[in-house]
């Protein structure tokens, strides 16, 4: 059985959290990396995707 990722069929307690320095930063650098940097969190989000439930699965994280 092939199997694919999915980020839809997640358990809706399950969470990414991305360490960034400031709220707003990107999680991740996408390849739209000329982008302004509200427009690459969003599209962070979206390929992080949503749990079961369309709950959000990513989220920031700034240590302290």
């Amino acid at each position: 059985m092939a199997m694919a990722y999915n980020p839809s069929t997640r358990e809706n307690d399950f969470q990414v959290r991305y360490v960034v320095n400031t709220t707003g930063d990107r999680w991740f650098i996408p390849y739209n990396n000329n982008k302004t940097m509200a427009t690459q969190t969003a599209d962070c989000n979206v390929l992080c995707g949503d749990t079961t439930d369309s709950s959000v699965c990513g989220s920031e994280y700034i240590p302290t």
